[in-house]
């Protein structure tokens, strides 16, 4: 800890690595599907660089100047961020429909003041927006260890002052074990269902990332000086960090123990400083090059490919890409030279004899001017003076929350002891399942039997919140969650399957492989109650973009229904359903919403609004006007069918 600080090349280098392995994950590029624990490589090397200027000028003043270190923090960082703000805040003006420019409203305000890696975690969710969406997004790391840097000085100068500078040591020995901890205990379920997003994007999971940088500073001098160690060391690092690249995945729960790898990759090559063979790779020009601008790049890279696919609204090529990547490139080297290294550093001149005090004054200026605009753009519902005709994102949000209206009033299988809302004495008990379309499933039927006072029709909630897995014994809930595991089990519960008269099995593309435990639950309650009718509803037009994004792009719904914004076309089913029906040992009706919904087999020909709502305000998840249009005429269509099933028969309409 006594080796003063010095510029260490192979560290820009290690820069240059993490960064490119996140730009190259963020645009597609093979076998960089684990780009993103670049992030983690920067966390890494944040928590050696900031721990070792913090140490050494405590152990070589026996003191610690905050006021310098925050403003060395505010001009390293803010300038670059300011920029890439008022560009994005720009752009978002110019492109966005008032829903999405909304939300960048939110997320500016946010990131300004370094939370809003708290407002993603807020907003994750299965009904979240797509991260495409969100050019602001790759801040949240900036908050993480902007809220490490609020910290971790008065932490490491606390224990300093109190007991000594040898007591940092088993203070980050003791943060760090406790970090790693939370990991295990939140994936346990038991604190949080959502725990994936909660260990991503909250500090406290993150922490011990930083530590393990921190860590570099102590292991340094126990580090034999041997050339070939140094050699070993930086090879094993760079291959830890390569294997983490090239075979993680987005469905990794992350960080948990799974960013150990490229972590004490980025440890090991810290340390390597005297590597020459191997570490060439990271101390060459061109590595180095790359990690001086590898901020400005980070800053860069995301809201350029969001803006871009926004506005080209379609898939993008490789050679968009590449076109990207340079210009990434171009205007990261441009930010370097006249927004980083002039700002970075400055001396009094005889016009400005205290440039410290004019450059906090004029950044906490510009950071409440800039968290102000955000927040205008948040109240004001995204309005702007672009398309006049645009649906308000008001409108939206109504329209996306109106689904739900029939669920949250109605019975459900944790109100089956509450008779306001279960009717448990009625003669037909019809139970509604799926995934997010479960909702779907209960509007239709709400429309078929709400008015029935013989039916009592009950939702389960959506498998997906659940993380259901068929056991021997039947379904259980992975995750801990006390309602999860409550639902599950009356799915095993002989007495309520036994009081069933009707399954309703509602979930976007029914019969795709990913829909495989949703079956085995199926086949599990007909094997308890043989005699519980099961009708499945077909699945229906999926489009690329939000529906209510097609409508502010092209003025028409039609464009939801436009053969080049289609993701999924419904027509393609039967033929999974007629494959699924010969691997069953037990019938069930089969729902073509096609047939109902299209008077062709053409996708144009499909009815795509109910009144003035479209049929689904996102991608696929039915608008409650049009799940009770659809459900009228299953009412029409299929009353013999539903009779011969099971079900009970129709009440006359009033």
């Amino acid at each position: 800890m006594s080796n003063s600080y010095k510029y260490q090349r192979h560290i820009d280098g290690l820069r240059a690595v993490a960064v490119l392995s996140v730009v190259f994950y963020h645009f597609d590029l093979p076998s960089f599907g684990g780009g993103f624990v670049g992030v983690d490589v920067f966390f890494v090397i944040s928590g050696y660089l900031i721990t070792k200027l913090i140490t050494e000028e405590i152990s070589q003043t026996g003191d610690f100047d905050f006021k310098r270190f925050y403003i060395r923090r505010m001009r390293r960082l803010f300038p670059a961020l300011a920029v890439t703000f008022l560009a994005s805040l720009i752009l978002a003006t110019a492109l966005f429909s008032p829903e999405r420019f909304q939300a960048f409203g939110r997320s500016l305000s946010a990131a300004v003041f370094s939370v809003s890696n708290i407002l993603f975690w807020t907003e994750s969710g299965y009904f979240d927006a797509d991260s495409h969406l969100k050019p602001l997004l790759h801040t949240w790391s900036l908050s993480v260890e902007e809220q490490f840097y609020l910290i971790w000085p008065a932490l490491l100068w606390f224990f300093a002052q109190r007991s000594g500078s040898g007591s940092q040591f088993y203070v980050l020995a003791i943060v760090g074990v406790g970090s790693f901890g939370l990991n295990y205990l939140w994936v346990s379920g038991h604190f949080d269902a959502q725990y994936a997003s909660t260990i991503f994007y909250l500090t406290p999971f993150r922490i011990f990332e930083l530590v393990i940088g921190a860590m570099a500073i102590f292991a340094a001098p126990l580090f034999p000086g041997r050339r070939w160690l140094h050699e070993v060391g930086m090879l094993i690092g760079l291959v830890l960090i390569a294997y983490s690249v090239t075979a993680y995945s987005d469905d990794i729960i992350f960080p948990y123990y799974y960013a150990l790898i490229p972590c004490l990759g980025a440890f090991a090559v810290i340390l390597s400083r005297e590597s020459r063979s191997f570490g060439w790779l990271l101390s060459n020009p061109l590595a180095v090059g790359i990690g001086l601008i590898s901020y400005s790049m980070y800053l860069i890279h995301w809201p350029a490919l969001v803006f871009y696919e926004y506005y080209k609204f379609e898939a993008l090529g490789q050679f968009e890409y590449a076109a990207l990547f340079l210009l990434t490139t171009l205007l990261s080297v441009l930010m370097y030279f006249f927004v980083e290294k002039p700002l970075r550093r400055a001396a009094p001149t005889r016009s400005n004899p205290s440039p410290q005090r004019a450059f906090v004054l004029c950044s906490g200026a510009a950071m409440i001017v800039i968290a102000l605009m955000g927040a205008h753009v948040h109240v004001s519902q995204g309005r702007t003076w672009g398309n006049a005709n645009a649906l308000s994102a008001m409108r939206v949000t109504e329209g996306k929350n109106r689904r739900f209206e029939l669920v949250k009033s109605g019975c459900n299988l944790t109100r089956l002891d509450q008779p306001r809302y279960c009717k448990m004495d009625r003669p037909y008990q019809i139970l509604v399942i799926g995934n997010s379309h479960e909702p779907d499933g209960y509007n239709i039927f709400a429309r078929i039997y709400g008015r029935d006072p013989a039916v009592n029709l009950i939702s389960f909630g959506t498998f997906n919140l659940c993380d259901i897995e068929m056991t021997a014994a039947g379904p259980v809930s992975v995750k801990k969650d006390k309602r999860c595991i409550e639902r599950v089990a009356l799915l095993n519960d002989q007495s309520f399957v036994s009081q069933l008269d009707g399954l309703v099995y509602s979930a976007n593309k029914p019969f795709s492989a990913n829909k495989k435990v949703d079956w085995l639950i199926l086949h599990h309650l007909r094997g308890m109650n043989k005699n519980i009718p099961l009708v499945v509803l077909g699945g229906f037009i999926n489009t690329l973009r939000d529906c209510s994004e097609l409508f502010n792009r092209f003025g028409t719904f039609a464009a939801c229904r436009d053969p080049r914004h289609i993701a999924y076309n419904p027509f393609n089913e039967r033929n999974l359903y007629l494959a699924k029906t010969a691997d069953l040992d037990f019938d069930f009706l089969y729902i073509d919403k096609t047939k109902l919904l299209c008077t062709s087999k053409i996708i144009t020909s499909c009815k795509i609004q109910a009144g003035e709502d479209p049929a689904f305000w996102d991608k696929h998840h039915l608008s409650l006007p049009y799940a009770t249009l659809l459900g009228q005429r299953i009412a029409d269509s299929y009353t013999q069918d539903l009779r011969r099933f099971g079900f009970p028969p129709l009440a006359p309409a009033k």
